[in-house]
């Protein structure tokens, strides 16, 4: 009874060391394919931000120039109407 197997001893802790790398590995190979799915829905969100940044600056453009149009007939008008009012004095 006091006789150990040495050979099942070893396998036992062969097959633990075995099993705790293969367990190591797919927590690591886990940990990468998580980091690598939220730097890809990062990125998909900045992309969605750059487009909404892009059709944002576009509408403010069109918005300054209308804007522009607008300030240089109120000017006209006014110059037309100070002309108006010179001749009138």
């Amino acid at each position: 009874m006091d006789e150990v197997d040495w050979n099942g001893v070893f396998f036992g802790l062969g097959f633990l060391i075995l099993s705790t790398v293969v367990l190591v590995v797919i927590l690591i190979q886990a940990g990468a394919f998580a980091r690598a799915r939220i730097a890809r829905k990062t990125e998909e969100h900045f992309e969605q931000l750059m487009t909404s940044y892009r059709a944002l600056a576009d509408r403010s453009t069109a918005h300054i120039e209308r804007t522009s149009g607008d300030l240089a007939d109120v000017r006209a008008r006014l110059d037309s109407i100070e002309r108006l009012l010179r001749e009138v004095e």
